[in-house]
């Protein structure tokens, strides 16, 4: 039985692949299951029988390129700071963008257009908030996060300001460069109100560096 479900997630895993690809080489209106089922070298029936449908499979290769986000953190030292932590997550989250643009743009679009991808969605930002809110946490629990603030509150914050971004970019109004410039200014801005210690200290350099460069400009 345990060989009978890995065969089903490495299945999975393959066809959500391919579906990356293939949106990020057509686009989301490009995107058919009769030719995904072709390139993945399975029935249309297999699709919607493992997924449901197009929206669902593009959300399930989302969700597994955000989880890698958090696992990117994991391997850090214990004698990483907490503001390390913030900037190797969003790293992580910039680099993915960087390698399949045309895919989240992609993805992007489905949330715009599609009711059905609300529930996957959700989803998705609350696997994006979880390693916010996990590092903000442990923050907190050793005081360097303010006590009356909630790590869940401002984790969801910090998503809110970086999806506004992420849309001026998916509709071609940012650069790659300037959307990672300015989600990670506005995050720092966020954090600046809740950080306490050296927390606060990393936050503002960070801040002051920002600032100097774009006086420089």
């Amino acid at each position: 039985m345990a060989l009978q479900a890995e065969h089903k997630a490495d299945r999975r895993a393959h066809i959500q692949r391919v579906a990356a690809r293939l949106v990020a080489e057509r686009g989301y209106d490009g995107l058919t299951m009769r030719d995904l089922a072709h390139a993945a070298r399975v029935s249309v029936p297999t699709l919607y029988n493992l997924f449901g449908g197009k929206d669902a499979i593009l959300c399930a290769e989302l969700e597994a390129r955000i989880a890698t986000i958090a696992a990117r953190v994991a391997p850090l030292p214990a004698t990483a700071s907490f503001f390390e932590r913030g900037v190797t997550a969003f790293e992580a989250g910039q680099r993915l963008l960087e390698a399949s643009p045309e895919f989240f743009r992609a993805c992007a679009r489905m949330f715009m257009t599609s009711p059905d991808a609300q529930p996957m969605r959700r989803r998705a930002d609350e696997l994006a908030v979880a390693v916010v809110r996990d590092n903000l946490a442990a923050a907190k629990a050793a005081g360097q996060v303010a006590s009356w603030a909630s790590p869940d509150t401002v984790a969801r914050h910090a998503l809110a300001l970086y999806n506004a971004t992420f849309l001026g970019w998916a509709m071609g109004e940012l650069d790659l460069g300037e959307l990672g410039a300015i989600a990670s200014s506005g995050m720092c801005h966020v954090l600046a109100g809740v950080a306490r210690g050296a927390f606060a200290d990393d936050v503002v350099a960070a801040l002051t560096t920002m600032e100097v460069t774009d006086a420089r400009r």
